[in-house]
């Protein structure tokens, strides 16, 4: 059966140099003087804005232990940090770029830098934790490209073992069978939840690119988004990401009893549609750089979802 698998791994290894290109809602939001923080409510860091929506769920002044997978900058831990400075602090990255950056941004707190691969990592190494972050980076991960849809039939012999994990899992958690001649496999993010689930790792935060987004309706003339329902490309210098079915996160998550809370970025980076604003999301071409800043900010408010994951009794307890 054919099919590829894209992986940035090697990418992220070798090549990495930087995120400039790539500009991430948390690095947007990162200057103090950025114009995407101009339209939020809020003034303030991608960090912050998220530390305390999840004061809303999550107990987060009690976490002892934390870990983020793919710490980008080093940002979004430095502003946890900064709001709770007793939890142990893990960063785990791929990329020894981008764990110098973290180093170099976190310096001088007391932070434990892991150089590893998630895929490789163990559920028994991942128990400790509290608290789970994949922040805008899932799209990194393993992505199964044209599969056919065969593959999900339980009576063919699948003799390659990738494609007879793809089954089990969509066997195993009940996730829909894909439409179409043919599709993408989030096969990466699901295995990963699979691992932080398995650790039974209380709280969980993920977030990507969705490619289920949706704008409310007020204004869904005014947000331009792509989405198919299933994983695309995402064409990016030296590498492609793809988009993330969160819908299939969700059925896995739900089969480890954790209770799920699902939206966009927009929920926690919240904004007001001033007429100023509704101008620059109208206008059919840009006059300055500053609008075309903030019109892809707005987008992507809406094009990126997250999932906030709490297991079991804790769902009871959280704040």
């Amino acid at each position: 059966m054919n099919y590829e698998v894209n992986d940035t791994t090697d990418y992220h290894v070798h090549e990495l140099d930087t995120l400039g290109w790539e500009l991430t809602v948390c690095n947007a939001l990162d200057p103090g003087d950025s114009p995407c923080r101009r339209v939020l409510k809020r003034n303030d860091s991608y960090g912050h804005l998220l530390y305390d929506y999840l004061g809303r769920f999550i107990p987060m002044s009690s976490l002892r232990k934390i870990i983020e997978i793919g710490g980008g900058y080093g940002y979004l831990m430095r502003d946890f940090i900064s709001r709770n400075n007793t939890m142990q602090a893990t960063v785990l990255d791929v990329s020894p770029y981008l764990l110098q950056r973290q180093r170099q941004t976190l310096s001088p707190l007391s932070v434990c830098y892991i150089q590893a691969d998630i895929m490789d990592v163990q559920s028994r190494e991942l128990q400790s934790f509290d608290l789970a972050i994949l922040n805008e980076n899932m799209g990194d991960l393993p992505t199964l490209l044209d599969v056919p849809p065969n593959v999900f039939s339980s009576a063919i012999q699948l003799p390659d073992p990738i494609l007879d994990q793809v089954r089990n899992l969509f066997q195993r958690y009940a996730i829909g069978l894909p439409e179409g001649e043919s599709s993408n496999i989030n096969i990466g993010a699901l295995s990963v939840l699979e691992k932080l689930c398995r650790a039974g790792i209380p709280y969980i935060f993920m977030s990507e690119h969705s490619c289920e987004a949706v704008a409310p309706e007020p204004w869904r003339h005014l947000v331009q988004l792509r989405s198919t329902g299933k994983p695309e490309r995402i064409r990016l210098r030296g590498h492609d990401e793809y988009t993330i079915r969160f819908t299939d996160l969700e059925k896995m998550a739900l089969a480890f009893q954790y209770r799920i809370i699902r939206g966009p970025f927009a929920d926690f980076l919240a904004f007001d549609f001033t007429d100023k604003l509704r101008y620059i999301m109208a206008a059919k071409s840009t006059h300055t750089d500053e609008h075309e800043i903030i019109r892809h900010f707005i987008e992507d408010l809406y094009q990126y979802e997250y999932l906030v994951l709490i297991k079991g009794r804790n769902a009871t307890t959280a704040a």
